[in-house]
């Protein structure tokens, strides 16, 4: 038995079934090849994965962009230090238009992989005006740095929390995808690929279940009936990668995941997977955190999808994009200047009408309310 918390990609391939998806094949690499990259969130575990796959092919060079030191460092040290190509490791934040436009006035990046993105979805419920700075006008400003400076293809990183959101999260990663379809250079390719729960990455929930049963339990699961999509990094990976190839157009892609699972199956694996020999591992229920939904969705009832036999993809068709989202974007932008929340929560409501803030985001909503009647 394994009684590791930090377990090799194997145990998380045996439970999502996705042995066949390794970055290896020789057509990826034609992709990238003799192309610089820009790699937003390059610290976190896919723009680690990402930049891993890159360093093996004849790349230009390769800038791995973050926010955070040390990740950024930690990437820098597993990368090959003997390679002939240029890593070129940045900290800085994509959300300073006049810095970013700075970086690409430099070194002109072909194709940006974006995963910068605050993904932690009860966190984000607490600090939303993070959220809507790094995931609605980082990629706005992203978006128009790569148009400005001719990049080719923009990937985006987005996420089933951004279909019919309950969270704040979902629901500026929603945003960035309309402004992505949005976005009026053609000749720059944009794609935003949806991905599920990424087994194994940072702050997911399986490292969080390993720590429990290396620490003798209890295993905490939300809800018994809480269904997730679970791919591993080399699956995500091997989706971006796809995306980058010319027979997709600009658009939402959405891969084939087969079923979701729930997460108390993941937590059952795992315990059998990793506990000692004699030692019972309880699993206690916690409830839906804030933001939670108990099943997550790749595609809904409002969207118009073209499914393609044979491929990896199926395809969000464009429906009615907000008129005025350039001037929600301006409205997003003062509310963050400000600190402004009723004003953020009414932009996003006003370009993502699906969603309704959720019960925590209503009461800081309110508290503040209070406190400026007794100014």
């Amino acid at each position: 038995m394994i009684y590791d918390m930090h377990a090799p990609e194997s145990i998380w391939t045996e439970f999502a079934g996705n042995s066949c998806c390794e970055p290896s094949s020789l057509h990826f690499k034609e992709h990238i090849s003799g192309k610089t990259l820009l790699i937003t969130g390059a610290g976190g575990s896919i723009g680690s994965g990402f930049a891993r796959f890159a360093d093996t092919c004849d790349v230009e060079s390769v800038v791995l962009l973050d926010s955070n030191k040390q990740s950024l460092l930690a990437l820098e040290r597993s990368l090959d230090s003997s390679s002939k190509k240029t890593h070129v490791s940045v900290l800085g934040n994509i959300c300073d238009s006049v810095w970013l436009r700075e970086l690409f006035a430099l070194y002109h990046p072909q194709i940006i992989l974006h995963a910068a993105a605050c993904k932690h979805v009860p966190l984000m419920e607490l600090n939303p005006l993070a959220a809507a700075s790094n995931n609605v006008l980082g990629t706005y400003v992203l978006l128009q740095s790569a148009a400005e400076y001719g990049a080719e293809q923009l990937i985006m990183v987005s996420t089933d929390k951004a279909v019919l959101p309950a969270s704040v999260m979902g629901a500026t990663k929603r945003l960035a995808e309309l402004l992505l379809l949005a976005h009026p250079e053609k000749a720059l390719q944009r794609k935003a690929v949806r991905l599920g729960n990424v087994l194994g990455s940072s702050g997911s929930v399986g490292p969080l279940f390993l720590k429990q049963i290396m620490e003798g339990g209890p295993v905490t699961v939300t809800h018994p009936h809480a269904r997730r999509y679970f791919l591993t990094i080399n699956h995500a990976v091997t989706l971006l990668l796809t995306a980058l190839s010319p027979q997709y157009e600009s658009g939402i892609l959405i891969p084939d995941l087969g079923p979701a699972r729930t997460v108390e199956e993941l937590a059952r694996y795992l315990i059998a997977a990793t506990a000692r020999e004699q030692q019972k591992i309880e699993i206690i229920y916690t409830g839906l955190r804030p933001g939670d939904k108990c099943e997550e969705l790749l595609s809904s009832s409002r969207e118009s999808v073209l499914t393609q036999d044979d491929d990896l993809f199926s395809i969000v068709r464009p429906g009615g994009l907000p008129p005025n989202l350039h001037a929600i974007v301006e409205q997003i932008t003062l509310s963050v200047q400000q600190g402004d929340l009723r004003l953020l929560l009414e932009s996003i409501c006003e370009a993502v009408p699906e969603y309704r803030p959720g019960r925590v985001l209503r009461q800081i909503l309110e508290n503040k309310n209070q406190l400026e009647s007794l100014k």
